[in-house]
């Protein structure tokens, strides 16, 4: 057995992060996401004369989309980085044990997010506009989970931690 194998990680004493710090991390991700999303949406209109109309373009467009986010998301969440607002409000992504969120972890966590994402979408599209409200399930979890975690987090086995600075 490796001598570091018996030691705890030197986050696994860190303290989940509240639900009001989440919430601010996303509100304030939603900030920083507008100007992404802006730039590659431009980028990819202007290089495909895309506007909005339906068909095999816009599903063109979607994907890419989803792509770009996923690329984001995943290197910031991945291997002890973080987004602006992460740093900002003092959280970092970690794994069960209190280690940096490894890659897969991270895709693991995006592709579960937006799958919620797209079946609350689907269903607001398809059933009733009120379904978009299913967007705040995995967000409203962490208020009763004991570790503060969403339904992202146990899909990944991971958490948000509090680091004091």
């Amino acid at each position: 057995m490796h001598a570091d194998a018996a030691q705890p990680a030197p986050d696994a004493e860190l303290p989940d992060a509240d639900p009001w710090r989440r919430f601010m991390c996303v509100a304030y991700e939603g900030v920083i996401l507008f100007g992404v999303v802006f730039f590659f949406a431009y980028g990819f209109s202007a290089l495909t004369r895309f506007n909005g109309q339906p068909g095999l373009l816009r599903w063109a467009f979607q994907g890419f989309m989803v792509l770009v986010l996923g690329v984001y998301f995943v290197w910031s969440w991945s291997n002890g980085r973080r987004t602006l607002p992460m740093k900002t409000m003092g959280v970092r992504l970690v794994d069960a044990h209190g280690r940096p969120a490894s890659t897969r972890r991270a895709i693991v966590r995006y592709l579960a997010a937006i799958a919620g994402w797209v079946a609350a979408l689907g269903l607001a599209a398809g059933v009733h506009a009120a379904a978009i409200l299913l967007v705040a399930v995995p967000f409203a979890w962490a208020l009763v989970d004991r570790r503060r975690r969403t339904l992202y987090d146990l899909a990944s086995g991971t958490r948000l931690v509090f680091e004091r600075r």
